[in-house]
């Protein structure tokens, strides 16, 4: 695991059901800016059970990027229609399944029960400079670099292909 690594803290993975239809709902996500990563099962993000990585960096940070994946029903009319490729394929995992294989019209209770989602904070303030790099500039860098390592299936970028940059754990 590279050293890099190691600055994103994980919080334990709820599944979709969960967060949509808990008694705590969607509060639960932060609204820091940060990482977030859909994942087979309720198991931390890992290259074999990664779906998707994503990076929050808006005013409402993870809340609102992750209250974007988090429709309480999408149809495969829906889905079909949506231009963010990754939304898109998860939109239809939650229909179908990660298998692509079912039937159904609309999400399922037991697709959302088996996919998950994690975050984690950002290790430092997007906004401000280090070792003369910008904050925001680094935190890209690191999503790409996250994408590298989990290759997640439905993220569509080329992985390793624009991994020219050298993350350097002084960044963090």
């Amino acid at each position: 695991m590279p050293n890099w690594h190691q600055q994103i803290i994980w919080n334990k993975p709820a599944s979709i059901h969960s967060i949509i239809h808990g008694a705590a709902g969607r509060t639960v996500i932060p609204q820091d800016r940060g990482y977030y990563a859909f994942v087979e099962g309720a198991m931390a993000p890992s290259p074999t059970r990664c779906l998707y990585v994503g990076i929050a960096v808006g005013k409402r940070g993870l809340y609102g990027r992750l209250g974007s994946y988090l429709r309480t029903s999408v149809t495969t009319a829906k889905a079909a229609s949506m231009k963010h490729t990754g939304k898109k394929r998860l939109s239809f995992a939650r229909i179908r399944g990660v298998d692509a294989m079912g039937s159904a019209q609309s999400n399922t209770v037991e697709n959302d029960k088996f996919i998950h989602v994690c975050w984690a904070k950002a290790p430092f303030d997007f906004d401000s400079e280090s070792k003369g790099r910008n904050e925001r500039e680094v935190a890209y860098m690191l999503e790409r670099a996250l994408i590298d390592y989990y290759r997640p299936l439905y993220n569509t970028a080329d992985w390793d292909r624009y991994n020219d940059f050298d993350l350097e754990d002084e960044a963090f």
